[in-house]
């Protein structure tokens, strides 16, 4: 029997999974189990799948380019996000109803609350979005994402995107960046990887640099998938320093069939550019999966799969596209996976449940 949106049972989850991901509290196991059985009894083709490949196993970030399970088709659609199509000619898509954009919110705040939030003893900081504005682009996850973190953290006069419809305002950029540095204020930069390159590249060509103030830091999110131009983390790292004078540099991966993001956990070298491992939070984080098996790895490379108890609208664990590789430290994840070794995760929605292992 499918469990409706507005099913008191749904609003008592809803609570449970909104305490564990603002505060820690809670069981994720209980959770987990729940939410099995929630997507079990919503979507007959993720029951499908499990029963082949066995229960909890990631669902295929590849399934979404039909639009992917979607477990309260009852409820009003509140949002819908879209994928870039950087890997693959389709755009996927993903709804959320109501409670389930909610939830997202939520994560966003609590878990950018850990990583990027800084002391305010002299007012807010000021964040500047290297990504679209939601007005802009209202079907971007990652604008939706960045404009929470700087309603919620930042200076309301002086928190915006510098990306607008014709590209980067870099005049606006530069005013917004000399009244922080002239009042001493904290700027968090947050936005798009290839963004933070060419935006580097295009204030180095103008002899343009800051020395932004003690607390600021940089938090850039999407890799290189799909870029003809790809830099080691520390080239980055180095660039991001001799043009806005930042130290505190992380990197945040984030997919838009996913409602929370991982965060660096360390700052060791990992993967073949440089990639730092991922560490977990209260709702969940990054795994790894032998491609072959789809045993969990504790140390090597394989599949990455992540699982996050902020989503409600959809299967609360993915199996992505993406090389993750398992250490001590976390996952470090080092790009999409090309051939056959990616077989395992390159399904969609009808290949899932079509009898295909």
């Amino acid at each position: 029997m499918t469990v409706a949106h507005d099913d008191p049972h749904v609003a008592r989850l809803f609570e449970q999974m909104a305490r564990l991901v603002c505060d820690g509290v809670g069981d994720p196991l209980d959770l987990r189990e729940q939410l099995v059985e929630l997507a079990m009894a919503n979507s007959p083709d993720v029951a499908r799948y499990w029963k082949q490949v066995g229960v909890g196993v990631g669902v295929p970030d590849t399934a979404y380019k039909d639009g992917g399970p979607h477990l309260f088709p009852d409820a009003p659609t509140v949002r819908v996000f879209r994928t870039s199509g950087t890997s693959g000619n389709a755009r996927g898509s993903v709804r959320y109803s109501r409670l389930g954009l909610e939830l997202k919110g939520l994560a966003v705040e609590a878990n950018a609350r850990r990583h990027v939030a800084v002391p305010d003893d002299d007012g807010p900081p000021v964040v500047l979005s290297f990504v679209p504005s939601e007005e802009d682009a209202p079907d971007m996850a990652i604008a939706f994402d960045m404009a929470r973190i700087a309603r919620v953290f930042g200076d309301p006069e002086l928190s915006t995107s510098v990306v607008g419809p014709h590209g980067v305002d870099f005049d606006l950029l530069g005013r917004r960046l000399d009244v922080a540095v002239a009042e001493g204020r904290p700027v968090v930069l947050v936005g798009g990887t290839f963004a933070f390159v060419n935006i580097c590249d295009a204030l180095e060509a103008q002899g343009r640099s800051w020395r932004l103030p003690p607390g600021s830091g940089v938090y850039e999110g999407g890799g290189f998938k799909g870029r003809s131009r790809v830099m080691r983390v520390d080239d980055l790292r180095a660039a991001v320093r001799r043009v806005f004078g930042v130290e505190r540099h992380r990197n945040m991966f984030g997919m838009t069939e996913l409602a929370n993001t991982l965060y660096d956990a360390s700052d060791t070298p990992v993967g073949p550019l440089g990639e730092r491992p991922k560490g977990s939070h209260p709702a969940g984080g990054p795994a790894v999966r032998d491609p072959r098996t789809r045993e969990h790895l504790a140390e090597g490379h394989g599949l990455l799969e992540v699982t996050d108890l902020s989503l409600l609208d959809r299967p609360h664990v993915l199996l992505t596209g993406d090389l993750g590789i398992a250490g001590p430290e976390g996952v470090a994840i080092a790009g999409r996976i090309a051939g056959s070794a990616s077989r395992g995760c390159s399904l969609t929605l009808d290949e899932m449940t079509g009898g295909a292992a």
